[in-house]
C-alpha cells in the first residue's frame, strides 16, 4: 500500500490552534478565528486590538499593470460576500485601510499579509502573490460571522511552484462560463494553473485559423482571449496542450495532406512537423502568459519510440526559441544517446510504467506527480463509469514522492515507486479526464480543495477533521462571494450527493441583499434540464416541486445582464422499496465522497449509476456495515451492484447481532454467466442487527479495485 504521510492526531484543543507563533510576545490564533485553506506557512499574532472593518475600505496600490484590475475584482467579491456592507474604494493615501506594496525581493507567489487595529498591509512581487493574499483576505472576512479581523501577520508561499488542474476538452465540451467558474475556485484556493487538454481523437476545442476544419465549433478565439485575460487578472495561468503524435486522429483525418495518414508518418514528415509548429504558434499567441506548452507525448500506439522521442526533441527545441518550456505526459521510455529526450523536457508522470518516475529524476528531468492514485478523476467511456478516489483519500495519501496506480493489473498498484526527495519533483497535476460538464462541479470541486492544501505544502501535518472544519468556513465565504443565487431543496436524504426522496421543493434566493445598489432589482432565471439560464429562461417567482432527477441552474440578472456565477445543483430522486435497511446508517472501512457516498447503498435508489464508489477493494476487501438499529429476523438480502459490459461485484454477505461477531450467510465470488445488477440471496431465518458486505470490488470493467454497489435491501 502507498505510504501515508505522518499524521499527528492531536487533542481537539491543540488541533484547533492554527500555528505556533515564533515571537515571545505573540499569542496563539484559534482556527475558529483563522479558517484558511491552504494553511499559511507562518502566522504570528503580535497581540493588540482587532481591525473593525469600516463600511468603506480605502485601498492604495502601486501603479503596476494589472494590480488595480485585480483589486477591483477583489472589491467586487468583497462587496457581494458582505451583502454590500463593505465596499472597496481606491485611494492615494498611505493611511488607506488596505495598503498594497510591491516587494520585489519576494518570490513570485509569496506574499505577506499584516493586520493591525487600523490597517491591512499586503506585500507581493507579482500579481500571483497579490492574488494569493486577496484570496486569504476573502477567506478571513467571509469565513467568520464577525465584522472584525484579529491582528496578525501572515508570511506565506507555496513549497511547490507547479500546482495544476487539467480539464479534458478533447472528449467533451466545457463552456466558458464553467471555465471561469473553475478559474475563480483556483484563485480562491491558490491553485497555480489550469491545463486545457484541447485536442484529442474525439474533438479539437482549439479554434485554429490555419487549420479551421479541426475546430469543434464551441469556444471561439475571442472567448479564449477573454478567458486568458480573466485568468491573468486572478493570478491563474492557462497552459494549452496539443496532443501529438498519439491522439492525433483528427489532425490526420481532416488534413492528411499536411499531417499524413498515420502517427508514424506524422513523426517523419517535415510538412507535418511544420503544421504542428504552426498550431503551437497559434496557441502561444492565444495564451501568451503561460511559460509552458504541453505537447502530449503519451499513448502513441504503433509509433516506434525512437520516432516519438525525436518528435518531442524537435518540438522542444522549437518551443525553446519561442521562450517556452516543454511539458509532456509520461510516454516513450528514456532512450539513449542522441535519441534520449532532452533533460529540460518536464514530464508529468501518470502511471510510472513506460518511464518510471525514479528513472526520470535520475536522467535529470523535472517531474510532476500526476499519479492515478490519488489524483486521476475519470468519467470513462461509454459514459457509464467513474474512477476517482475520495476527498479524504486525496488529502491523507497525496505524496510528492510516491507514484501509484489504481489498477491491480499494473505493478505500481502493489509496489508504488518511491522517489527520494529532490528539487526535481516540482509539483502536482490533478487531471479531469473524459468528463461531462453536468458532472464537473459536483465531482471535481470537493476533490480540488484538499488537493490545493496538500499541493501548497506537502509536508503539512494532516488532520482531515480540522481540514473539514476550516473548509466549512471557506466554502461559506466562496459561495457568498461568487454565487449570488442560493439553491435550497427539501426532503434531502443525502444533501452533499443531492439525493431526495420522492419529491422536493426547490427554493431560489439571492444570498445577499444590498439596499445601496441595483442588486435589489435582480431577477432569478432558472432551468431544470442543465442548460445555462438566459435572460429569457423561466423567471423564479415561488418555490417549485420536482418529482424526478434534475439539474437546477439559476442565475441572477440585472437589466438583462448576468451577475456573478450561476449556481448549479444536481438532484436525484429516489423512492425506496420498504425494507429493513432503508435509510439505515451504513459505514465503510474505506472513505468515500460525493456524489458516491457510502450512504447511497441504503438511500433507496436502484438506478445503475447511483452507486457508492469505494477504493481500494484490493488487496483487502472493503467492509460495508449496515446497522438495522435493532435485532430482528432476517432471511433475505438483495444486492444491486453496478453492472456494465459484463462487470460484476465480487462480495460475501455476513450478519451479526452485536457488530463484532459476524457469520457469512451468502456470497457471489464467481462471475455468473449473465451478470445482472440485482442478485437476491436467501438463507435460513436468523436474528440480525448488522448486515455486512465484504466486497472485493467490481470486476471485469476498467479497474477492479473500485467497489460500485448501488443498493442493499434487507428482508
Amino acid at each position: 500500500m502507498i505510504p501515508h504521510p505522518k499524521f499527528h492526531r492531536l487533542p481537539m484543543l491543540v488541533r484547533c490552534l492554527l500555528a505556533y507563533l515564533t515571537l515571545a510576545s505573540t499569542t496563539f490564533i484559534a482556527a475558529a478565528e483563522l479558517s484558511v485553506v491552504p494553511l499559511p506557512t507562518k502566522v504570528e499574532s503580535p497581540g493588540g486590538a482587532a481591525l473593525i472593518l469600516p463600511n468603506v475600505i480605502t485601498a492604495k496600490s502601486p501603479a503596476i499593470p494589472g494590480w488595480s484590475d485585480h483589486l477591483e475584482i477583489f472589491g467586487e467579491h468583497l462587496g457581494r460576500m458582505t451583502a454590500g456592507k463593505h465596499q472597496l474604494q481606491t485611494s492615494d493615501e498611505n493611511d488607506s485601510v488596505l495598503l498594497v506594496s510591491h516587494a520585489p525581493k519576494l518570490s513570485p507567489e509569496a506574499y505577506t499579509l499584516s493586520i493591525n487595529q487600523t490597517q491591512i498591509q499586503i506585500e507581493a512581487s507579482s500579481i500571483k502573490g497579490l492574488a494569493h493574499a486577496t484570496a486569504t483576505l476573502l477567506q478571513l472576512i467571509g469565513g467568520n460571522d464577525t465584522e472584525s479581523i484579529p491582528a496578525m501577520r501572515i508570511e506565506d508561499a507555496p513549497e511547490l511552484s507547479y500546482r495544476n488542474f487539467m480539464i479534458d476538452m478533447g472528449r467533451n465540451p466545457h463552456s466558458v462560463a464553467l471555465l471561469k467558474e473553475t478559474i475563480d475556485l483556483l484563485w480562491f484556493y491558490k491553485i497555480d494553473s489550469v491545463q486545457l487538454h484541447l485536442t484529442d481523437d474525439q474533438r479539437i476545442a482549439f479554434p485554429s485559423t490555419a487549420f479551421p476544419k479541426l475546430w469543434d465549433g464551441k469556444v471561439t478565439r475571442s472567448e479564449f482571449k477573454e478567458l486568458e485575460r480573466y485568468a491573468v487578472q486572478r493570478g491563474v495561468t492557462i497552459i494549452p496542450e496539443l496532443e501529438v503524435p498519439g491522439h492525433s486522429e483528427l489532425l490526420r483525418r481532416n488534413y492528411p495532406e499536411v499531417f499524413d495518414k498515420t502517427g508514424t508518418d506524422l513523426t517523419k514528415s517535415p510538412k507535418a512537423i511544420e503544421g504542428i509548429k504552426t498550431l503551437l504558434d497559434e496557441m502561444i499567441a492565444l495564451f501568451p502568459s503561460s511559460p509552458f506548452i504541453h505537447i502530449g507525448g503519451d499513448e502513441a500506439f504503433g509509433v516506434p519510440e525512437d520516432l516519438q522521442r525525436d518528435l518531442i526533441n524537435e518540438l522542444h527545441a522549437y518551443l525553446k526559441t519561442r521562450g517556452k518550456e516543454t511539458l509532456v505526459w509520461e510516454g516513450p521510455a528514456a532512450g539513449s544517446g542522441d535519441n534520449r529526450v532532452h533533460p529540460d523536457v518536464i514530464h508529468l508522470n501518470w502511471r510510472t510504467i513506460n518511464y518510471p518516475a525514479d528513472q526520470m529524476v535520475n536522467n535529470g528531468h523535472r517531474v510532476i506527480n500526476a499519479s492515478w492514485d490519488p489524483l486521476y478523476l475519470v468519467d470513462h467511456y461509454p459514459r457509464t463509469n467513474f474512477t476517482m478516489t475520495s476527498p479524504q483519500h486525496i488529502y491523507e495519501t497525496m505524496s510528492l514522492t510516491t507514484f501509484k496506480h489504481v489498477n491491480p493489473q499494473i505493478q505500481t498498484f502493489a509496489k508504488p515507486i518511491e522517489v527520494d526527495p529532490t528539487d526535481k519533483l516540482i509539483g502536482f497535476c490533478m487531471p479531469w479526464w473524459e468528463g461531462r460538464e453536468e458532472n464537473f462541479v459536483q465531482q471535481t470541486f470537493p476533490r480540488l480543495i484538499p488537493f490545493a492544501e496538500v499541493a501548497w505544502n506537502p509536508e503539512i501535518e494532516r488532520d482531515y477533521q480540522d481540514f473539514q472544519e476550516r473548509t466549512s468556513h471557506t466554502e461559506l465565504a466562496r459561495m457568498a462571494g461568487f454565487y449570488p443565487v442560493s439553491v435550497e431543496s427539501t426532503r434531502m436524504l443525502l444533501d452533499q450527493d443531492g439525493v431526495f426522496e420522492q419529491s422536493t421543493q426547490v427554493s431560489l434566493r439571492m444570498r445577499t441583499s444590498n439596499s445601496d445598489s441595483a442588486q435589489t432589482e435582480a431577477e432569478i432565471r432558472y432551468t431544470t434540464d442543465g442548460s445555462e439560464p438566459t435572460k429569457d429562461s423561466t423567471l423564479y417567482q415561488e418555490p417549485f416541486t420536482l418529482t424526478d432527477d434534475a439539474t437546477i441552474r439559476a442565475t441572477a440578472f440585472i437589466a438583462g445582464a448576468p451577475i456573478g456565477h450561476g449556481s448549479r445543483r444536481n438532484l436525484t430522486m429516489v423512492n425506496g422499496h420498504p425494507n429493513l435497511a432503508l435509510h439505515k446508517p451504513v459505514t465503510s472501512s474505506t472513505t468515500s465522497g460525493p456524489p458516491f457516498s457510502v450512504q447511497r447503498i441504503t438511500d433507496g435508489g436502484t438506478n445503475n449509476l447511483g452507486f457508492y464508489l469505494g477504493y481500494p477493494a484490493d488487496p483487502d476487501p472493503i467492509l460495508l456495515t449496515i446497522d438495522l438499529e435493532a435485532v430482528q429476523t432476517v432471511e433475505r438480502v438483495k444486492v444491486f451492484a453496478y453492472s456494465v459490459s459484463g462487470s460484476f461485484e465480487m462480495y460475501s454477505i455476513e450478519t451479526s447481532t452485536n457488530g463484532v461477531d459476524f457469520e457469512e450467510v451468502a456470497s457471489r465470488l464467481e462471475k455468473p454467466e449473465d451478470p445482472t445488477s440485482l442478485v437476491e440471496h436467501r438463507f435460513s431465518p436468523r436474528q440480525v442487527r448488522y448486515v455486512r458486505i465484504r466486497t472485493q470490488g467490481n470486476k471485469g470493467y476498467v479497474f477492479d479495485s473500485f467497489s460500485k454497489i448501488v443498493e442493499v435491501q434487507v428482508f
